[in-house]
């Protein structure tokens, strides 16, 4: 089954029993499924308290059923804003992105995370569904390590056993008596010691060995010089890797790291424990038990968006890190996070993952953000199916000489690509577009 973000479905054919299997997971909010299924389901961004739109009390699926006595005459859908893949009770139901056209893939939602995450390759597999769920695993992994390993590598308490003359640890006296007796001049004990070799770094470690057994793997571990340098980081500290160890380091890593000084290690460790088990993220057959991966892709666009932008000149405050919001008041009270804002030509951006301006408040917002930073011009950039085109408002009574301008510019994304490679030649044209417009 595919399916558009954001939009809404009547289904009265024969396929109803299918569509009345995902009654499981209708209606209810993300974050209730995630917790429920013991986080069978891997959702980007990874922490819902991160998510300014508050994903995670958003609704997966909407499901209405209309029966006639004990037969369903009817059952109407609508879909919220994640893209992605779910799976249950054999049912497998891709989300595409509804601004890609295509009905058996999504070049859209692959570029954007391709671009969003750092990924150059474009030679990973489109098309075959597990085979995608797998591929936007890989997509996150270095990803996920680098934001980790921005926090240092990750250390904890291990229970270690020696048998030598330093002793420097509590006796064991039933080793010491087994081993060393008649008494040969070395002590057994034991200690709890720091150490970077653990259940987490293994953890990583043995996915890391997986990853590259993988056709592109090699390539995504030296994507560039910050994921090579902390596989190498990784590889250092965990001298004990075994390759035939790996079930019972999956086994201990089970529960989830809750350290308050590595809060980024978490959602790196169920990764790591899903692309080591990806046979389980398929959809499984299992009653009742969902798996998948699902991508905010408001977020997403906005990303996606920075990365042109960024390298315009464009701020990028980042709310999930508080850096650069302004206030509205001198007590620095309502603090708000605009999406991107220029200062030296004043120009504030809103990133729109919608067809069109439809709410007043989208233009009272971006206002609001224009009056409290003297700007200029007003953007609100949305994603099309259709032909690009820019609008243009005169804002009355507003800047030096009246002369401010409210845009509404529409970004082409391309619908007739015979292939991701072509999808990427036109995106590009696209984007040197968006350029332009912001040099004019």
């Amino acid at each position: 089954m595919v399916l558009k973000d954001n939009s809404k479905y009547s289904v009265t054919t024969d396929n109803l029993n299918d569509v009345l299997l995902l009654q499981n997971i209708a209606n209810r909010n993300i974050s209730e499924l995630a917790d429920e299924y013991d986080n069978s389901i891997l959702i980007y961004p990874y922490s819902f308290k991160e998510c300014e739109d508050k994903l995670g009390k958003q609704q997966l699926i909407s499901l209405q059923a209309t029966w006639n006595g004990n037969k369903c005459t009817k059952v109407n859908l609508e879909t919220g804003n994640v893209a992605g893949f779910i799976g249950i009770n054999g049912l497998s139901v891709s989300i595409h992105s509804r601004f890609s056209r295509n009905t058996d893939e999504d070049f859209f939602l692959h570029y954007m995370l391709q671009k969003v995450l750092n990924i150059n390759v474009v030679s990973l597999q489109h098309g075959i569904k597990d085979e995608q769920v797998f591929d936007f695993l890989l997509y996150l992994f270095p990803k996920l390590l680098n934001d980790a390993l921005a926090q240092g590598l990750y250390k904890e308490y291990q229970r270690n056993e020696y048998n030598d003359t330093n002793i420097r640890g509590v006796i064991d006296i039933n080793r010491h008596i087994k081993r060393n007796m008649p008494f040969n001049g070395r002590i057994a004990y034991r200690t709890r010691e720091f150490s970077h070799d653990n259940n987490v770094t293994e953890l990583i470690r043995h996915t890391i060995e997986y990853i590259c057994t993988t056709k592109f793997g090699r390539e995504l571990m030296e994507i560039n010089v910050e994921t090579r340098s902390n596989v190498a980081q990784i590889l250092a500290a965990t001298t004990r890797y075994k390759r035939q160890d790996r079930e019972k380091v999956i086994k201990n890593n089970l529960k989830i790291a809750n350290h308050p000084f590595y809060i980024r290690y978490a959602p790196l460790q169920k990764l790591c424990l899903r692309i080591l088990g990806h046979e389980k993220i398929k959809y499984g057959q299992n009653e009742n038990k969902i798996h998948g991966i699902l991508f905010d892709v408001s977020h997403l666009w906005e990303e996606y968006l920075a990365t042109i932008l960024t390298r315009q000149g464009f701020k990028h405050p980042d709310n999930r890190k508080g850096i650069g919001r302004i206030h509205l008041t001198n007590t620095n009270k309502f603090p708000r996070y605009l999406d991107f804002y220029r200062e030296h030509d004043s120009i504030v951006i809103d990133a729109k993952y919608k067809a069109e301006t439809e709410k007043r408040d989208d233009i009272h917002q971006i206002i609001t953000y224009m009056y409290r930073l003297k700007g200029k011009y007003g953007i609100l950039i949305h994603p099309t199916h259709k032909e690009h085109i820019v609008k243009k408002y005169h804002l009355l009574g507003y800047g030096e000489n009246n002369d401010a301008e409210l845009h509404t510019y529409l970004f082409k994304i391309p619908q007739d690509a015979n292939n991701y490679n072509d999808f990427i030649t036109k995106i590009r044209l696209s984007e040197e577009l968006l350029i332009k417009h912001m040099e004019t």
